[in-house]
């Protein structure tokens, strides 16, 4: 008894096409949780990233923009 299989082998395309599918199920539901939204918290800019944002929208001076960064370390 060949159980679902015809003779032709044809069968072997659903189980292929059924473990396809669970695959990609698993592999999905690994990729969400580790890539799920707000995982890792807010994003945040360093001070030095800041400091440079603020000196090129004009808010600070080279000078000051220097000091700072001197006082960062």
């Amino acid at each position: 008894m060949m159980y679902g299989y015809d003779f032709n082998g044809t069968g072997g395309w659903w189980m292929l096409a059924a473990m396809a599918i669970v695959a990609v199920a698993i592999l999905g539901s690994v990729w969400l949780i580790v890539h799920r939204p707000g995982a890792a918290g807010p994003s945040r800019s360093s001070a030095e990233e800041i400091l440079r944002e603020r000196l090129a929208r004009g808010e600070i001076t080279g000078e000051q923009f220097d000091e700072a960064k001197k006082r960062l370390g």
